[in-house]
């Protein structure tokens, strides 16, 4: 007999109650840590993988960032692309079949996985096109076609590397260009093949070697236009990173201005055509011509302007009052000169009548101080046996000698009494 079905929830309460209570774990996991663990599971697990399936709930976010859903008949995934990353905006279109290029990442906060974009193209695209896409999403994730990168041209290059093929048209029309455009810069090439195997090395070899020995002031890499095969070499990695690392500028001039490659992102300057490369390059003579002469016209008439500014200024100067009268000052000062020195002369004489009195004058007093004077007016000097003066009585000795001096002439004396 079946049983009701509020019987059978009686029956299997009843086993619950009856069941055996387990032990504890000897562990306990946090959410987080948990969630931490599927995100290393998840992103470390599963590799960078093409994913294709139907865009649908496109959604443009304010700050640039793309968000999606990819789904097939049997499961749909959320997918993010980021601002940063580049992709034709006609692919963003709900209903829209692509092939999606990147890696599964977990969102830990919100419990969430998806698909993070790096590239996207779309479905039924050749594999050269979608290797095109992952190399230009990895190298662009590195930083080597950022602008910050782009390094000036020199505005008249002495010397211009050329990397292309020797037999092509494009060698021919970079020389006519640019020896025609600027004769005096010299040309320098380093002839590569530029399709085939090998192609890449050759033309990574010649960019590193023009940069190895400073060669040129500026290079350029080329070949004619063709398909997405033709052009291969140019998107190689290898060539890229040369590009990338070079010192000297570069100029891409790779196929018609409709072509388009990694070298021309990874370029400091990109051409349209390899005949449009030597109107970068180089400047067209005949404009620098023409612009020396219109310079060379505008200095002299700057020069003839100013020339006639002072002829005006002269005459106004010297048809001016104060000009007019500058002899008669001239005079004026000559005269207040002469007077001046009339003065300073006179001034001189006086002084050197006052200082020759005051000579005298002091010539007159230490005359009068000297011992000659003294003597001439009958005084003597006394000296003794040593040479001494005597002033006192006292310092003579009986029978001393003496030398007595006058104001003419001297005399020796003896001591025969003294007599203090």
């Amino acid at each position: 007999m079946k049983k009701s079905p509020n019987t059978e929830v009686e029956d299997l309460f009843d086993r619950l109650i009856k069941m055996p209570v387990e032990e504890p774990v000897d562990e306990i996991w946090s959410v987080g840590r948990l969630s931490s663990q599927i995100k290393r599971v998840v992103e470390d697990g599963l590799p960078l993988l093409w994913l294709e399936g139907e865009v649908s709930n496109f959604k443009l976010h304010s700050s640039g960032h793309r968000y999606f859903t990819l789904k097939d008949d049997t499961a749909q995934i959320s997918t993010v692309m980021w601002r940063t990353r580049t992709a034709l905006s006609s692919i963003f279109q709900d209903g829209v079949k692509v092939r999606a290029y990147g890696r599964v990442t977990v969102w830990e906060q919100a419990g969430k996985y998806q698909f993070d974009v790096q590239s996207l193209v779309l479905a039924g695209v050749g594999s050269l096109q979608a290797a095109f896409e992952v190399l230009k999403a990895k190298l662009g994730a590195e930083g080597l076609f950022d602008s910050s990168r782009k390094k000036p041209l020199p505005r008249f290059p002495k010397r211009i590397g050329i990397v292309t093929s020797p037999t092509g048209a494009v060698i021919h029309d970079l020389a006519w260009g640019l020896t025609t455009r600027f004769p005096p810069s010299k040309i320098y090439l380093i002839p590569v093949a530029v399709q085939g195997d090998g192609a890449a090395d050759q033309i990574a070899n010649a960019i590193d070697l023009f940069n190895r020995d400073d060669l040129v002031d500026v290079i350029i890499i080329g070949r004619g236009g063709g398909s997405l095969e033709d052009l291969w070499a140019f998107n190689e990695e290898v060539v890229v990173r040369a590009i990338a690392r070079a010192r000297i500028p570069i100029v891409s001039a790779v196929g018609h201005e409709v072509d388009f490659t990694l070298s021309d992102l990874a370029a400091d300057l990109r051409a349209p055509t390899p005949t449009g490369a030597a109107a970068l390059v180089v400047p067209d003579r005949k404009d620098l011509l023409e612009t020396l002469e219109g310079r060379k016209t505008s200095l002299s008439s700057h020069l003839d302007r100013l020339l006639e500014l002072w002829k005006e200024r002269l005459v106004r100067i010297t048809g001016s009052y104060s000009f007019k009268r500058l002899p008669g000052r001239i005079n004026d000062e000559r005269l207040k000169l002469d007077e001046i020195a009339r003065r300073n002369e006179l001034s001189l004489e006086r002084n050197i009548l006052s200082r020759r009195t005051s000579i005298s004058s002091m010539t007159g007093q230490f005359s009068a101080l000297s011992p000659k004077s003294v003597l001439s007016r009958g005084y003597g000097i006394v000296r003794n046996s040593k040479g001494f003066l005597v002033r006192n009585s006292s310092e003579l000795e009986k029978g001393e000698r003496l030398e007595l001096v006058f104001a003419v002439g001297s005399a020796t004396a003896s001591i025969d009494e003294i007599r203090n």
